[in-house]
């Protein structure tokens, strides 16, 4: 039987309700769709999964076909607009676009009778029940994180953290998986804060949103389990002894990873440099969705060789 139609106010009142935020272009909008159905896939039944997508530019076929991909009667999708002038007129560095701001403004584009959600990158996959981190306690602190592998101190991640007078015993975390504490967010304007640091001291940024959150929040955060948020820095170590973590912990998320995060350039559809096991994983969930049947296949990677060799001749 179809339920009836919901929005997220209704929603929010429901104890069996997690909700979650994501951002991305039309250039994300399949990974969007798979991580979406990695949630479902693992979600208990008795939860409806509320999604917020910030919409930077997904075509509407898109759209359609992520809709497609998702049970209704488990999951409602609600698009949000976000406003470039909640950006600040925001400098872009690197190669990150608009789009990695976006979870910045998150505060000011849910509706304000949401305390809590949870932020994920949409270049991820997820392997356990999400109830699990929507039910932990955020407490004070304004988000939870895991740790970065491959940065796993303030000093290592933030460049002039020394200037800044942060400790050194301060930890770096990924701000690919955030519990956020949206309250606390808006009544310290936390997004509004590091987009005005970010503009101020681009030199000193390497990773935007997530260097300006460590600054800003280094030291106010709380700690989630790696497993929340593997990433392929792990195998860069050749055992736990080699890792910044102990062994039960580096264990844990080389074995048994809860969330696994394509934070590299490297992602599933665009290389075939990743763990076969995760890659297999990742066209499992893929098969969920209407892009079923998709593959990274080697004539994809020759048009894209073909494509940067003729882009960086015009840029010359």
């Amino acid at each position: 039987m179809k339920l009836p139609t919901r929005n997220s106010t209704q929603l929010n009142s429901t104890t069996n309700t997690i909700a979650v935020v994501c951002g991305a272009d039309d250039n994300y909008a399949m990974p969007l769709a798979v991580m979406a159905c990695s949630i479902l896939a693992n979600l208990d039944s008795s939860q409806t999964l509320l999604l917020f997508v910030i919409d930077g530019g997904i075509e509407e076929r898109n759209k359609q076909k992520i809709l497609k991909s998702l049970d209704p009667d488990r999951c409602v999708v609600e698009w949000l607009k976000p406003s470039h002038d909640l950006l600040g007129n925001v400098k872009l560095i690197g190669y990150f676009s608009i789009a990695a701001y976006y979870r910045l403004l998150i505060p000011e584009l849910l509706p304000q009778s949401f305390k809590k959600v949870i932020y994920l990158d949409c270049d991820l996959i997820v392997n356990a029940d999400l109830k699990r981190l929507w039910n932990l306690d955020v407490q004070e602190n304004y988000l939870l994180a895991a740790v970065d592998t491959f940065f796993p101190s303030i000093t290592s991640g933030i460049l002039n953290s020394k200037t800044l007078g942060i400790p050194s015993t301060y930890k770096y975390f990924n701000s690919g998986v955030l519990v956020l504490n949206l309250e606390k967010w808006r009544a310290d304007r936390v997004g509004e804060r590091t987009i005005q640091y970010i503009n101020k001291h681009p030199e000193y940024i390497r990773f935007p949103d997530q260097d300006g959150l460590n600054i800003m929040l280094a030291g106010q955060w709380g700690e989630l389990d790696l497993r929340w948020n593997q990433t392929p820095a792990i195998y860069y170590c050749s055992s736990w002894s080699d890792s910044p973590f102990d062994q039960a912990t580096y264990n844990n998320a080389i074995n048994d990873p809860w969330i696994i995060h394509f934070a590299s350039k490297f992602k599933p559809w665009n290389t075939y440099k990743l763990k076969k096991e995760h890659k297999e994983l990742f066209y499992r969930y893929l098969d969920m969705t209407a892009w079923k049947g998709w593959r990274f296949t080697f004539l994809q990677s020759v048009y894209k060789k073909l494509w940067r060799i003729l882009s960086n001749s015009e840029k010359r």
